[in-house]
């Protein structure tokens, strides 16, 4: 099973994709349902919230690819924002919730990182933004 979805950076995108991840995990019973559909639906918020910090007048779109086999579901999400500096991928997914400072935002790849067996981030070119997970559903 393999599909890809394109859709604006808007909150109507955010709700199509979680509809999107309610259906397929679903109608293919997968394991950790709701684990998946709330890791899709924290990347592409982020997706969303980054590309609302851009002020482009071109159409931009954020593309959720999903592919799954016997063993593993991968999803990535891609954006047409810059993303998160290289070398702040490994510091983003050590974020301290002992830290008195840290915000209301920023916890969600945190969460994400947790529910998943491998996270990863790949700048695909100056302006696309990559974030890929992948979660073993047979153990």
């Amino acid at each position: 099973m393999e599909f890809t979805l394109n859709v604006n950076p808007d909150t109507q995108a955010i709700a199509f994709i979680d509809q999107i991840m309610e259906n397929y995990t679903s109608l293919y019973n997968l394991p950790y349902k709701r684990e998946l559909r709330f890791v899709v639906h924290e990347l592409v918020i982020n997706a969303v919230e980054a590309m609302e910090k851009i002020n482009t007048c071109s159409k931009k779109e954020i593309q959720v690819h999903v592919t799954q086999s016997n063993e593993e579901i991968k999803v990535t999400v891609t954006d047409e924002a810059k993303g998160i500096a290289e070398n702040d991928w490994d510091k983003v997914l050590q974020f301290d919730l002992n830290e008195p400072d840290y915000a209301d935002r920023g916890r969600g790849l945190l969460f994400v990182q947790n529910m998943v067996d491998h996270i990863w981030f790949e700048k695909i070119s100056e302006t696309k933004f990559l974030v890929g997970i992948s979660k073993k559903i047979h153990v």
